[in-house]
């Protein structure tokens, strides 16, 4: 479960209050309404499940006396450890672009991470080798970056309609995902003084969301590597293995078919050249 949350002013500092006391659903509806332009990127239902594990973690560990029993039995038990929103949101959004439904708490996942992932899982699974280049070939279009369409987060937005690999690629995605998430984040939170934005603070939110983000890539380039390294051995044996067939058993066992045929064709003139049984018995 991913979690930044040590990134704030005051170690009291929280976002409680934003679903406690049915204050949820104000704010889906407000979500719901006003930001539609954040839906495609992050759905009513992604940021509504956001919210729920903020809830979860706030009746849990913050405020507990503020939840009822049966609010607390109805939440989650399961949810990243933190008091903020933006956190949730993160993790919400992230789960969804790695294109596993379970993972992404049962949320449809980012079609392009989904794509991602079916065609990585049919290379691992597939019985035959491949060559390096070919698996280098497919997944450069999932982590090309695009740096002009990430420099603006609203041209990001505008190009994720289209879902397109040439212009959208999922480190694309990746990349602007801290930029989005403060942005979604400082609509829905009045009061920004709890949370260190600065770019060039080491505990700031950008400096630790970019930080698990690029995290997060360099394990997905790790495994697509091994993967890379793992089909091209696998393509080396096979190759061998046709090759040692074809030479030491087709074409040997041709050269003793030939030889087998030769000695039968010499037993035959032999015969063919033998007296007759009656010129045996004179």
């Amino acid at each position: 479960m991913i979690s930044i949350w040590a990134i704030t002013g005051s170690v009291f500092a929280h976002d409680c209050a934003l679903v406690l006391d049915n204050n949820s659903e104000s704010i889906l509806n407000n979500y719901t309404i006003n930001y539609t332009k954040y839906q495609n990127f992050l759905p009513v239902e992604a940021f509504n499940q956001a919210l729920i594990h903020l809830k979860a973690y706030c009746c849990s560990q913050v405020t507990s006396k503020s939840c009822s029993q049966k609010e607390k039995e109805n939440l989650p038990k399961i949810y990243p450890e933190s008091a903020y929103l933006f956190d949730q949101i993160l993790d919400v959004m992230m789960r969804r672009l790695d294109g596993n439904k379970e993972l992404a708490y049962g949320l449809e996942p980012d079609p392009t991470g989904s794509a991602r992932r079916q065609n990585i899982t049919e290379i691992a699974n597939n019985t035959s080798g491949l060559t390096p280049k070919h698996i280098e070939t497919l997944y450069t279009e999932y982590r090309t970056l695009h740096a002009n369409t990430t420099k603006f987060t609203d041209i990001v937005l505008n190009n994720y309609q289209k879902n397109n690999l040439a212009t959208l690629s999922l480190l694309d995605k990746y990349t602007t995902l801290c930029s989005l998430t403060k942005d979604i984040y400082t609509k829905m939170q009045k009061d920004q003084t709890i949370v260190i934005w600065w770019y060039a603070d080491k505990n700031s939110f950008f400096s630790k969301c970019e930080n698990m983000v690029n995290d997060r890539v360099k394990r997905e380039n790790g495994y697509v590597k091994i993967l890379m390294v793992q089909k091209s051995n696998q393509l080396f044996d096979e190759s061998m293995k046709a090759y040692t067939k074809k030479h030491f058993v087709e074409e040997k066992l041709m050269g003793l078919w030939n030889l087998v045929a030769k000695v039968k064709d010499i037993f035959k003139t032999i015969v063919q050249q033998a007296p007759v049984s009656k010129s045996c018995s004179k």
